[in-house]
């Protein structure tokens, strides 16, 4: 009787057609400050604001608020969401919640 791996598992599933996760393509966050030529207001929240002002704060030079936001459409643009089937705000975040799937590193022992 041979033994059954949880990677023996997980390897079947792309084989059966379901979904996989794949790395970006390396140009898909690739707009720069000067092919950004457009102004965008957004409202954001003062944890969202803290949040980008920390970030700014340690990354030091050439890294700002714009920087991020610009990233962060170009990585919606890559996701994998039927924009035309949501509607409102929630369905939005459930959407790209669906779609996203974040990288933790691993505790050590």
């Amino acid at each position: 009787m041979s033994e059954v791996t949880y990677q023996t598992f997980l390897s079947d599933i792309g084989r059966l057609g379901a979904e996989r996760f794949v790395p970006l393509p390396p140009n898909a966050l690739s707009t720069r400050r000067k092919d950004a030529d457009r102004t965008l207001t957004i409202r954001i929240s003062k944890a969202q604001d803290r949040w980008l002002d920390h970030v700014e704060a340690i990354t030091g030079k050439g890294i700002d608020a714009d920087a991020i936001v610009r990233a962060l459409i170009d990585l919606a643009g890559e996701l994998d969401v039927d924009w035309a089937m949501l509607a409102g705000a929630p369905s939005v975040r459930s959407a790209i919640a669906d779609a996203v799937r974040v990288r933790q590193a691993t505790a050590r022992s």
